[in-house]
């Protein structure tokens, strides 16, 4: 469908074009791809504006040639004022208002016809050229003709609308059916002309349309040409209001105006547009050393944020998550709340840190708190189990390779742990453990904040932190040559020592009971509480195993108990019968590392507490013939 939108100066002239297209369908046969629209707006902004849309804009005098100066998109045909128009809209104003000197008013195009006449009237006919048709302009001309003693006008609809205000004879001139039958004739042309690049407008405008970044276009006179949804949106401003419009009118603001009329490229500029930190790319179009124009893409962060995010949800399902945050750390302690806030303060910079503590410790618990802690909280969270990884895969693995690297590679290549970790963290653990052949290799990528991929000729900047975790003694590893020096004091840039639970005498049963609750709930069971001897015998074990121990001996316990509550004698069960016990405070330590000398303990310690052994039996669990027979078997009699 061709769109044809006329703009006329006077509603008395909408006749005329109904007349005139009467007689090109008369002639050329009725088109029903091609309609048309009849509009009396003046001001050239408010047309591109309402007829953003059309196909030709058909409109006369400088009206057309305002539009056309503007170098809308949209072809401008004008309708000539004839010498005949000219002279019958003469005619008629001599009728109206009498023979009087009269001043014709009107821009060059709209009055030219006049100096191609030779008019032999008993009245002086002079014409006013005006700049423009902006009302001052065309006031101005007609001041200038009544200044002169011409006692009539002869002008477009907004001078005559003046006159008939302040009681100036005043006439229109005149636009004739046949005048605006030739406009119609040239505006299907153009129409016609133009369909094959309007299509290609259109498939360039899709495009452009459905990006996400905001687009805009100028022209070597600053006057923007394209501006895509994406851009009006971020600007708060509509699409057909700017078009057309000079860059300084349409976006006052100084940044971007400044940046769109100057003659500077730009890459990843940083702009404030409206609320939006936007990112903000500039190319200047030339042609053999002329500029063309200028366009801009411009994006809001908050939309990289997105994509990150979505980014992120990806590497989520990968498993590069952190979950646990310092609120998860169970503990009241004095070691383990000490070893919390320096982590804690840690977290919010950005050097490496070493955690170091005994097997079951919680170093990876630790590592994802200070990830999620951090400024990097959005970013993945990668956790390497470096003993996990077979050597001869480790530098792959870490540092990824590229397509036929070596036999069994993929043919796409592979992305690296590192590469994955990209703006986010990543986590050693067991970083004792890494070949001493591949240290070297490591501690470059810790250096120039880069790596190379194992085939490749190319090296991939990357934006990670570093957290290890050792339960080795690193220093007596380096006085072995197992292990680099310059290595470990870049990676112990920051070091948290985590204690280990025979340190923590006071969280031990706040974990155990932790822990019974939550498999408790996991078996469908009632809740399970320690007697005050179970808690007594569990707070006199060292476990060795930490965390990870007490966890696995609180599922045995939470499978095995048959009542709701844990007795003595279901900790010494399960309890490991070679391990150490820890000194209980008050008791005499028998020195028995044995389950036995635990036992034996134990009782003691019930002992000392009660006035019979019928009160030590019933807080025992046991019968006070059972407790006889221990304390004969333990040498307690």
């Amino acid at each position: 469908m061709t769109k044809i939108a006329f703009v006329m100066p006077d509603p008395q002239l909408v006749r005329v074009v109904d007349d005139a297209w009467k007689l090109y369908e008369k002639l050329f046969g009725k088109n029903h791809e091609i309609r048309y629209t009849v509009d009396c707006a003046i001001q050239p902004e408010v047309i591109v504006s309402q007829h953003f849309d059309a196909d030709v804009i058909v409109s006369r005098g400088g009206t057309a040639a305002s539009l056309k100066a503007r170098n809308v998109l949209t072809p401008v045909v004008e309708i000539p004022i004839t010498k005949s128009d000219m002279e019958t809209s003469i005619r008629m104003a001599f009728e109206r208002f009498g023979e009087m000197p009269m001043g014709v008013v009107g821009t060059v195009n709209t009055i030219r016809s006049i100096y191609f006449m030779h008019p032999d009237y008993p009245v002086p006919v002079r014409p006013y050229p005006t700049m423009s048709v902006n009302i001052r302009d065309l006031v101005d001309g007609m001041e200038r003709a009544v200044a002169d003693g011409c006692k009539l006008i002869l002008a477009g609809h907004q001078t005559c609308d003046y006159c008939d205000k302040h009681g100036i004879p005043a006439g229109l001139i005149y636009s004739s059916v046949e005048s605006v039958f030739l406009a119609i004739v040239e505006a299907v042309r153009c129409a016609g002309v133009s369909q094959v690049e309007k299509e290609n407008s259109l498939m360039f405008r899709a495009v452009v349309d459905h990006l996400f970044e905001g687009i805009i276009t100028v022209d070597r006179d600053n006057r923007i040409r394209t501006m895509n949804p994406a851009a009006a949106e971020l600007l708060g401003r509509k699409v057909q209001d700017c078009v057309g419009q000079p860059v300084q009118m349409a976006l006052p603001e100084g940044r971007l105006s400044a940046i769109l009329s100057g003659d500077q490229n730009y890459t990843n500029e940083i702009l404030r547009i409206g609320e939006n930190n936007c990112v903000l790319n500039c190319v200047i179009m030339h042609d053999e050393g002329r500029r063309l124009g200028t366009m801009v893409t411009f994006q809001a962060a908050q939309s990289i944020t997105n994509a990150e995010s979505r980014l992120r949800d990806r590497l989520r399902v990968s498993g590069h998550l952190a979950r646990y945050h310092f609120d998860d750390i169970l503990g009241n302690s004095p070691a383990i709340q000490t070893a919390i806030r320096q982590a804690r303060r840690f977290a919010h910079v950005d050097s490496n840190i070493l955690l170091m503590g005994e097997t079951g410790t919680g170093k990876e618990l630790f590592a994802q708190s200070i990830h999620n802690e951090s400024e990097r909280v959005h970013g993945p969270f990668v956790a390497v189990n470096c003993a996990a990884i077979p050597e001869n895969l480790m530098e792959s693995e870490l540092f990824g390779y590229e397509g036929g690297a070596f036999t069994g590679a993929s043919k796409t290549g592979k992305e690296g742990l590192f590469e994955a970790a990209h703006e986010g963290t990543i986590f050693l653990d067991e970083v004792s453990e890494i070949p001493l052949t591949l240290q070297s290799r490591l501690l470059r990528v810790i250096q120039e904040r880069e790596v190379r991929r194992v085939g490749a000729n190319r090296v991939i900047p990357i934006n990670v932190r570093i957290i290890c975790a050792t339960n080795r003694d690193l220093l007596e590893m380096i006085r072995q040559g197992k292990f680099r020096e310059d290595l470990y004091y870049r990676l112990k840039v920051l070091s948290v020592q985590l204690p280990p639970l025979r340190a923590r005498e006071e969280d031990m049963n706040l974990i155990m009971q932790h822990y019974l609750s939550y498999y408790a709930r996991k078996f469908g069971k009632a809740q399970i509480i320690l007697s005050p001897e179970a808690a007594a015998m569990i707070s006199g074990y060292a476990w060795p195993g930490n965390i990870r121990e007490i966890r696995n001996i609180s599922e045995q316990l939470a499978v095995l108990c048959e009542s709701d509550t844990i007795m003595v004698q279901d900790v010494a069960a399960v309890l490991p019968s070679e391990q150490p016990v820890r000194r209980v405070s008050g008791v005499r330590d028998n020195g028995d590392p044995s389950l036995s000398g635990l036992e034996k303990r134990q009782i003691l310690e019930v002992l000392s507490r009660t006035k019979s052994r019928k009160e030590a039996a019933e807080i025992l669990g046991i019968s006070k013939t059972t407790l006889w027979r221990k304390c004969k078997e333990l040498g307690l009699e």
